[in-house]
């Protein structure tokens, strides 16, 4: 076999480019255009993914707010009811995917949005285990909409090299939850409360009445697609659609192949990004759930417990600018996720084996935090290296199940007999940060392999292949990153 020659490896190169092919005018023009999108999309994203991480944190402060107490908890009655939000979660991932794929994918991110603030008004109201355990259930169908919803506007409107760094801003609403919880539950606990209305009913009442307001506006806010933004002109649509295509960017056209399911389904590495989803999540899931309670066992009140937790967000927050913005200066997304894994290593180390000490453990929990930025990069590398609308949805289905796997596991190594220490659950950490780095490396493997392969059936079947135009264009028909040659994997 023949290798492949200068020409051929610029085409697969161009495939992958950013706005930049465009020059003088027309690049100032494409520039304007995203500026544009940014200010409409990118804070209505970022809020949703705000509001579904708070409601979720909401829970560690309120534990700490005398949430258990309340409500009669036993044993491990307050993890099983952690772990229910989660089966939820994953029971109606292919159910909410069935609504984007059929219906426009913004209407139902704003339609569920607005469910889930009605289910975390309705939290203020329960009074026993069953109660909230069947609300946290509900809460989690309604908010298994939001990775793939966003992961799917965010490859909408933007080409792979601009959508990792906006798929980091969005997900730094994670890092705010954590911040703003902890001075919701602080503001929450210095208030009054009335006879039978404590302080942890008034958060969770405020905060659902929030994400109401939300929800209206991104219902009747946000486009259904860049062609129904009002506030594009034709030309600043066209120039955007240009750079979609010319990057084999958008989603599509929105309709169900049988085939590009399987295909999602079948490929190997859609279920890499599956386990690695699972592996990174379990550290960032058992932080969500008990940071504020490990904390309270340092000895600390409930109000210094939820100010502590803070930091965890700014942690967070840094971790996830930084881990996706350096995408824009070439640096690759295997290896960030690699380095992001090492402080969270250091950390769970920290926690599991020098917790003797209150400033090892605390440090250990702000470290563990680095852990949530890989994510971004998981669901950046889930939207920018699987093309076609159907294996689009369904992968962004399965990642999202996985995160929901993660959660159900986190909770559960947090046993009431391992209590205060629960030295088994950090230990897990530790080891699952490991795992997440070895999958990262086969993922980076296999996208090398598959580009290789690629550029060698280019140089032997240049005409067989068909244009690039053909394969890129929105309108044409669902090819996947598997059956178009002229597809590269970005890594």
């Amino acid at each position: 076999m023949s290798s492949p020659t200068t020409d051929q490896k610029m085409t697969l190169k161009e495939s992958t480019s950013a706005p930049g092919v465009e020059n003088g005018s027309s690049e100032l023009c494409l520039k304007n255009v995203v500026r544009k999108v940014d200010y409409h999309i990118v804070p209505l994203m970022l809020l949703c993914y705000f509001l579904q991480f708070l409601d979720k944190v909401l829970v560690n402060y309120a534990n700490i707010m005398g949430f258990s107490e309340s409500l009669s908890f036993r044993d491990n009655d307050f993890s099983w009811m952690a772990t229910a939000f989660f089966i939820g979660y994953a029971i109606a991932e292919f159910p909410q995917g069935y609504l984007i794929q059929r219906l426009p994918v913004s209407k139902v991110l704003g339609v569920n949005v607005i469910l889930w603030g009605v289910t975390i008004c309705g939290t203020a109201a329960v009074q026993d285990f069953p109660g909230a355990t069947a609300v946290r259930t509900l809460l989690g169908m309604f908010e298994a909409v939001i990775t793939p919803a966003l992961i799917m506007i965010t490859s909408q409107w933007y080409t792979r090299q601009q959508a990792t760094p906006r798929t980091g801003l969005w997900y730094c609403g994670l890092g705010l939850g954590q911040t703003m919880g902890g001075l919701i539950s602080y503001a929450a606990q210095s208030g009054r409360s009335t006879s039978g209305f404590e302080s942890w009913r008034i958060m969770f009442l405020a905060v659902g009445a929030f994400n109401l307001l939300i929800g209206v506006t991104v219902t009747f806010w946000m486009p259904s697609s860049p062609f129904s933004a009002k506030w594009l002109t034709e030309e600043e649509k066209a120039s955007l659609q240009e750079s979609l295509l010319r990057d084999q960017g958008g989603n599509g056209r929105k309709t169900f192949h049988v085939a590009g399911m399987w295909e999602a389904i079948s490929d190997l590495q859609v279920w890499l990004l599956f386990v690695n989803t699972v592996l990174i999540v379990i550290p960032s899931g058992i932080i969500t759930t008990f940071s504020a309670t490990l904390i309270r066992n340092f000895g600390y009140t409930t109000k210094q417990a939820a100010l502590l937790n803070m930091p965890s967000g700014a942690v967070s927050v840094f971790a996830t600018i930084m881990g996706t913005f350096a995408i824009l200066y070439r640096f690759p997304r295997w290896l960030a996720i690699c380095c992001l894994m090492v402080p969270t290593l250091i950390g769970a180390a920290l926690m599991s084996f020098f917790n003797a000490s209150q400033a090892h453990s605390l440090a250990g929990i702000y470290l563990i935090n680095f852990d949530v930025a890989p994510l971004a990069l998981v669901y950046a590398l889930a939207g920018a290296n699987v093309q076609g609308y159907t294996k689009r949805v369904t992968t962004n289905a399965i990642v999202a199940i996985g995160f929901s796997i993660a959660n159900i596991i986190a909770p559960q190594t947090f046993r009431a007999a391992d209590a205060p220490d629960y030295i088994p659950a950090k230990i897990l950490v530790f080891g699952v940060c490991g795992g997440a780095v070895v999958v990262t490396i086969l993922l980076r493997i296999l996208y090398g392999y598959r580009n290789k392969s690629k550029v060698a059936l280019l140089s032997t079947e240049p005409t067989a292949s068909g244009s690039l135009e053909e394969h890129a264009s929105l309108d044409g028909p669902d090819v996947t990153d598997k059956t178009n040659p002229h597809f590269v994997y970005v890594f």
